[in-house]
């Protein structure tokens, strides 16, 4: 199966994705069906399971989208069952230094180029996918998340790392690790991003980021984005999008409960 996501990547267009908390493969679906191009099933910062992740692989697999799964930590051993279940890539927290890239990036691929086991579940569509092991190691993306000042630190030489395709700057964490949580605008915030936009420059990587804050509903948010270089954006998901509808539905309707 085509990896959407590495290809838009690969011709420098652009990517726009969600990521899924709630853990229902009808939510995965819709998505999917919606045209974003790749789904995140969030493990690191919702209750989710082996079984419902692989229920919601499944739904995503009805559609175009790429699935990717965020994982609880940069590990090796707890990536393999997800990519095993049809993961098309990784998106991983807190990789801060080279060596936790290298060992990221390597999770994802068979050797020579990774340290992948095998074993193939639905991935290999039970079986019946005789070529999927020739096609794998090209077929992953591994995406880790910028938010630490160490991660920082060791920009340039990170991005540089084989096998990190792209990655995502996660601005929450970040802006909290620099002592201005929340403050975007903040002249350190700002520097810090322009160190990674930098480096992803030097390293000919494509430039990833989560959007928040401002109306999300108008296209001058993510204009702004496209236009400083991004081309993987990251935009809300299950959890944000229905609470904005659910505020935006109780607002409308206020002035005729009396």
């Amino acid at each position: 199966m085509e990896n959407r996501l590495k290809t838009l990547l690969q011709q420098g267009k652009i990517a726009i994705g969600a990521q899924l908390r709630f853990g229902s493969p009808a939510i995965a679906e819709l998505f999917g069906l919606a045209g974003f191009d790749y789904i995140i099933i969030d493990s690191e910062h919702a209750p989710q399971t082996p079984v419902g992740i692989q229920a919601q692989l499944q739904a995503i697999g009805c559609t175009n989208a790429t699935p990717i799964v965020r994982m609880l930590k940069n590990d090796a051993d707890m990536m393999r069952p997800y990519l095993d279940m049809g993961a098309q890539g990784i998106l991983a927290p807190f990789v801060n230094t080279v060596s936790e890239a290298r060992h990221g990036a390597a999770a994802l691929r068979y050797p020579p180029q990774g340290s992948r086991g095998y074993g193939p579940s639905r991935a290999a569509q039970y079986g019946f996918d005789t070529g999927y092991f020739k096609g794998a190691n090209d077929n992953m993306v591994y995406l880790p998340i910028i938010e630490d000042t160490l991660a920082i630190r060791n920009i340039e030489e990170l991005l540089a790392v084989d096998g990190v395709d792209s990655f995502v700057i996660g601005p929450v964490d970040l802006s909290i690790s620099l002592g201005v949580p929340m403050d975007f605008q903040n002249t350190k915030f700002k520097e810090a991003v322009k160190q990674v936009i930098k480096a992803a420059q030097k390293a000919k990587k494509p430039m990833g980021t989560a959007i928040y804050g401002g109306d999300m509903f108008t296209a001058d948010i993510y204009k702004r984005f496209v236009d400083e270089g991004y081309t993987l954006l990251l935009i809300g998901g299950d959890e944000w999008m229905l609470n904005s509808s659910c505020l935006k539905i109780m607002n409308c309707v206020s002035s005729v409960r009396g």
